[in-house]
């Protein structure tokens, strides 16, 4: 998923650490949460999240930690998460990554192929299926 990663929460924190003697990094709250989006947000924007019977307003664990360690400037999921729907579902066009904090942070979004689901199907993310890819910064 291409432009996934957020720049007030994620890309400017790290720029200014590493090129401006910024302030300390600190590490997203784990686990993290994938979340299911009915309108796709941007990179400085959050998008809007379903709101359907089967789904939890926060998402769902990815586990912790929720991705595996970088290779050639690539993390991908370390967990697979999914859903059932408990009644028809809007269109899901995109999903987000968030801490569970007190006050949550948004890591990272993208765009994904959009899926409606009936009652009693199941959406799944398997192990790997999120990537976050640190060229698209």
């Amino acid at each position: 998923m291409a432009s996934m990663t957020d720049r007030t929460n994620v890309v400017a924190p790290v720029m200014n650490f590493y090129l401006n003697a910024g302030s300390a990094l600190t590490q997203p709250t784990q686990p993290l949460h994938l979340r299911l989006m009915t309108a796709q947000g941007s990179n400085t924007s959050n998008g809007t999240e379903l709101s359907a019977t089967g789904y939890t307003a926060g998402g769902n664990t990815m586990g912790s930690p929720g991705f595996g360690a970088s290779s050639a400037g690539v993390s991908a999921s370390s967990n697979a998460v999914s859903w059932t729907a408990g009644a028809a579902w809007s269109a899901v066009v995109a999903v987000e990554v968030w801490d569970t904090a007190g006050t949550p942070k948004r890591l990272l979004q993208g765009a994904i192929t959009s899926v409606t689901l009936a009652n009693g199907n199941t959406l799944n993310f398997a192990t790997g299926s999120v990537t976050a890819d640190g060229s698209q910064w």
